[in-house]
């Protein structure tokens, strides 16, 4: 190689399969037909043909090549002499990390239950907002048709399901087939099942309520807001309390479903399939809401969601070296615990009254019951949670599953496991709890697939940092 001549990759970061690939070179032997060629593998220049080329004339320059028929690798790009094999210069070896496959518009879910619609009553269903398109494709609209469905139910082109029910209850619910075809041609199919109950000749209602902070709106998770709607939907919840919403994915979620929703500004959220009234919104102090969820009946219950402040996080103190009695102190001081008193002040009146209530949030504090000797190798009276039931309310896991030493219920963390040098602590931070005419089915905490662990969670099924709780009641 010729000592004043050099050839160097000057495309930034990693290469990925169809990339333009830039370089510079510079040589002291110039020639109207010297030349830059990519050869595969250890191959060298004059054993077979260069896979690209172009002429280089002249003391210096910037050439691109368009590789977009080049996989895998490695590479090498030389700079040769005279229309010749003589290397003057060569680049560094090259590789191309696969092309990311796009993936089609399709639905989020391939099947759902409605919410149930009375006797005679008017149905509505929203299709629209659950097409999704991921990354990467271009933009579209779809068309959804009937294809196969009892007669009395029909779908408009926009995904809009309409029908009156029939005058008396179905033993099972109602179906409809819809196909959906996009205006790039991707094509899918959604089913509808739609229960026709009469309320009032039913004895209980069940209600699924779930507590999940979306980790920054979901902004960690690629096509964040299709794999929401595919949790909801799935896991059949019927009330969510949100926290981390950016002021927007409550209301996000709500169009999409066609359900209901309250929206902070901040945090927090309440997504309800079923109409919300009398809201009591968050403050400066009290970064809370509470609305009254009308179910089908004339049955209601309120529901109260919750975010209290994440700073001074107690694990973290424990961890570090400080004492029971120390961490205990320092809860009994903190912001979270003020939030707390006010929490409890402003549901003072629902606590009192007759309508079932239900507080979900996430509380940035572990549990009195889940720090136990036998659990943990020290009792640690968490002062939240200790307030909390006082005022009367029943913490729904650890009602449903009484021993924190074999079922722990840990919410933080599914994907976070390291804390600088030492193991993330895991604890039982987000919860359901409730108060009041209520009978709980069961409860657990919810986390869909196997995610990785940040940093690798961008494409994680489940789109958060913190794991769901849920529960389930009937009233």
């Amino acid at each position: 190689m010729a000592s004043g001549s050099s050839l160097t990759l000057t495309t930034p970061g990693s290469l990925t399969e169809g990339e333009k690939l830039s370089f510079h070179w510079t040589t002291d032997a110039t020639d109207a037909k010297n030349w830059v060629g990519i050869y595969d593998g250890t191959r060298q220049p004059g054993t077979g043909s260069s896979l690209l080329w172009q002429y280089t004339p002249g003391a210096s320059g910037d050439l691109t090549l368009d590789t977009s028929a080049l996989t895998g690798g490695p590479y090498t790009a030389y700079l040769l002499a005279k229309d010749g094999y003589g290397i003057l210069a060569q680049s560094a070896p090259f590789s191309f990390q696969p092309k990311p496959a796009v993936t089609p518009p399709h639905s989020a879910v391939d099947a759902l239950t409605s919410t149930q619609v009375a006797p005679g009553g008017a149905v509505s269903v929203k299709l629209g907002g659950l097409w999704s398109r991921p990354a990467g494709n271009p933009a579209g609209s779809a068309t959804f048709r009937r294809v196969g469905a009892s007669s009395w139910l029909n779908v408009a082109a926009d995904g809009t399901v309409t029908g009156t029910a029939p005058s008396s209850p179905l033993s099972r619910p109602a179906v409809l087939t819809v196909a959906v075809k996009d205006s790039t041609g991707a094509t899918d199919t959604v089913t509808v099942q739609v229960p026709v109950v009469d309320p009032k000749a039913q004895a209980k209602q069940t209600l699924k309520v779930a507590s999940w902070n979306l980790w920054d709106a979901g902004t960690h998770s690629t096509d964040a807001l299709e794999k929401q709607l595919r949790v909801i939907l799935v896991e059949g919840l019927d009330v969510l309390a949100l926290q981390e919403t950016a002021g927007t994915n409550a209301t996000l979620l709500a169009d999409a479903l066609g359900w209901y929703a309250y929206q902070s500004p901040g945090s927090v959220g309440l997504l309800s399939r079923y109409p919300l009234t009398a809201v009591t919104p968050v403050t400066a102090a009290l970064p809370a809401a509470g609305a009254t969820v009308q179910l089908p009946g004339g049955r209601s219950v309120r529901v109260w969601a919750a975010h209290l402040d994440e700073n001074s996080y107690g694990p973290y103190a424990f961890q570090d070296g400080q004492s029971a009695a120390q961490v205990t102190a320092a809860e009994s001081a903190s912001l979270r615990y003020q939030q707390t008193q006010a929490l409890l002040a402003a549901m003072k009146a629902d606590l009192a009254g007759k309508v079932p209530v239900i507080l979900a949030g996430e509380l940035s504090s572990p549990s009195h019951l889940d720090w136990t000797v036998a659990a943990r190798g020290t009792q640690l009276n968490w002062p939240v949670t200790e307030a909390l039931q006082a005022a009367g309310l029943t913490d729904a896991f650890r009602e449903d599953h009484p021993d924190p030493a074999r079922i722990p219920g840990n919410t933080w963390s599914p994907i976070r496991k390291v804390r600088g040098s030492k193991p993330e602590p895991q604890d039982r931070i987000d919860y359901v709890q409730y108060s009041g005419r209520l009978e709980l089915v069961e409860a657990h905490t919810l986390v869909t697939g196997w995610p990785a662990a940040d940093p690798n969670s961008s494409a994680n099924g489940w789109p958060s940092d913190t794991a769901a709780a849920v529960a389930t009641f009937t009233l």
